[in-house]
């Protein structure tokens, strides 16, 4: 329990209505039902979710699951199940960073700082030597980015084989098609990031059903006149869209859009790849919170609707990149040799300034690694470094 610390603090216990009351020393109050209680006892016979080693099961609980509190003090309480005479310990702090009640789940959500180009001025930057020697260092970095959505990067390898330090401090590579990519002047293109033109922000990989989670780019060798990198907040741009034009935000959560590549083998370590994806644009939890987003207009498919969604899809599809392309929400970023960026592909969108083609040509990487590595990498450095990892609700992407 946190020391001196009246929100973890029991001031009182009582059942009440067949559940039991906290009152906190913080003078808050917390309801939990009786179902809930049994479901989640830890003893060494019920197991534990965490491992999965579970000996309860569900079916096999009365409907009526009377109790009797044995004991309680300001650090945990023990009930007793009137049923069968088992008894469940629960600690004060577990308790409270799992009480379900509206303003404790509110307090538990993750709530990620928007940005426009304005972000500018003040760029989340992290040094990766330092994030290497330093765990505490890392975790400011994994948390600039859980905060804003990026952080970029300083002392960056230029050698392709150590492209694996960078990725390693966001968590394990996720081995896509793709692979660690090299992004440069191919002979044979079928991929928009080894062309020379302006690309618009986009997410990556729209047409996965698992689609990016971190990306990781490092800067090789950039290119003398442009080739510049740019982001977008996708968090922001929706709230906008939100609050600008409700109708469209909730068609967009609802309506499915498939994206779609089919992959030659020069990009898929020889071997074709054919994608499809259908999804919303738009990902929101039970709370309507925007978990994540994936928008690449070239990727849109025929949109296959009932008829009279179709010009209201186009409306909104037309209003959100409208949003999105607004030089407001853009920040622009002149990459040199040895500088990377770490990303979350399902709420940043990224993209790039023309350049010309030139000798040595413009060469940098990317790779990638799942939301859940990143939050797992994230949790484990503050359990280790400051001794509990919060009890966060963070936000799952497209997936739900």
């Amino acid at each position: 329990m946190t020391e001196s610390n009246p929100r973890y603090e029991i001031a009182a216990a009582q059942i009440r209505d067949g559940g039991l009351e906290i009152r906190w020393g913080d003078g808050h109050s917390s309801f939990f039902h009786a179902v809930w209680l049994r479901h989640q006892c830890t003893c060494p016979s019920c197991g534990t979710p965490v491992n999965a080693l579970r000996g309860i099961r569900l079916h096999h609980l009365p409907d009526d699951l009377p109790f009797a509190i044995q004991a309680y003090t300001a650090d945990g309480l023990v009930i007793t199940w009137t049923y069968d005479g088992h008894a469940s310990q629960y600690a004060s702090t577990w308790l409270r960073d799992h009480c379900y009640s509206a303003t404790e789940r509110e307090h538990r959500q993750h709530r990620p700082s928007l940005w426009d180009y304005r972000i500018g001025n003040d760029i989340p930057t992290a040094d990766m030597i330092a994030c290497e020697q330093s765990p505490a260092v890392r975790l400011e970095m994994l948390e600039m980015v859980l905060g804003l959505g990026f952080c970029h990067i300083a002392n960056v390898p230029t050698d392709a084989s150590e492209a694996h330090r960078l990725i390693n401090l966001v968590g394990q590579q996720r081995q896509s098609h793709y692979g660690t990519y090299m992004l440069s002047k191919k002979g044979a293109v079928d991929n928009v990031g080894d062309v020379c033109d302006a690309l618009d922000p986009h997410c990556d990989e729209t047409y996965r059903l698992s689609t990016i989670g971190m990306t990781v780019f490092q800067v090789l060798r950039p290119s003398s006149n442009g080739g510049y990198s740019t982001l977008v907040d996708g968090f922001e741009a929706v709230e906008r869209l939100r609050n600008a034009y409700p109708k469209d935000f909730d068609l967009l959560t609802k309506i499915p859009i498939k994206g779609a590549r089919r992959d030659t083998a020069h990009n898929s370590a020889g071997n074709v790849k054919w994608y499809e994806a259908t999804m919303p644009a738009i990902r929101i939890d039970f709370d309507g919170n925007v978990t994540g987003i994936r928008f690449n207009e070239r990727q849109i498919m025929p949109l296959d609707l009932p008829s009279d969604l179709i010009e209201p899809a186009y409306l909104a599809l037309k209003r959100l990149y409208r949003i999105l392309y607004d030089p407001e929400l853009r920040l622009t970023l002149e990459l040199g040799a040895g500088e990377g960026l770490i990303f979350d592909n399902q709420r940043i969108l990224h993209g790039r300034t023309g350049f010309t083609p030139e000798e040595p040509a413009r060469s940098v990487l990317t790779s990638s690694v799942d939301i859940e590595e990143f939050q797992s990498s994230l949790r484990l450095l503050q359990e280790n470094i400051r001794g509990v990892a919060p009890a966060v609700r963070m936000r799952q992407g497209m997936v739900t």
